[in-house]
C-alpha cells in the first residue's frame, strides 16, 4: 500500500515538473520572439488598468473610434448600456 502511494506521489511530482518545464520553455521561447520581431506594448493596453469595470480609468484621453463591425457594436452595445443607466 506504501508502494503504491509513493508512487502516485511520483507521478504527481513528475507530471507538476512537466507543466512548469512546459511554462519555462514557453515563456522564454515568447519573450525571444518580441525581442526578435521587437514588439513594443501598444499604449491602450496597460498593465494597472482595470479589469471588469465600467469606470473610464481617464476622462481626459479619448478612446479610439471602434474600426470594423465588431467595433461598431460594441460601441452601440455600450451606449445602449449608458443609456440605460442614466435612465
Amino acid at each position: 500500500m506504501l508502494g503504491v502511494v509513493v508512487l502516485v506521489l511520483l507521478l504527481g511530482i513528475a507530471f507538476a515538473a512537466g507543466y512548469f518545464t512546459r511554462d519555462y520553455v514557453s515563456r522564454k521561447r515568447r519573450a525571444e520572439a518580441r525581442r526578435w520581431r521587437e514588439y513594443t506594448e501598444p499604449d491602450w493596453l496597460k498593465a494597472n488598468a482595470p479589469a471588469n469595470t465600467n469606470e473610464i480609468a481617464n476622462i481626459n484621453r479619448i478612446a479610439p473610434p471602434a474600426t470594423g463591425e465588431l467595433g461598431q457594436m460594441l460601441d452601440r452595445w455600450e451606449t445602449r448600456a449608458r443609456a440605460r443607466r442614466t435612465g
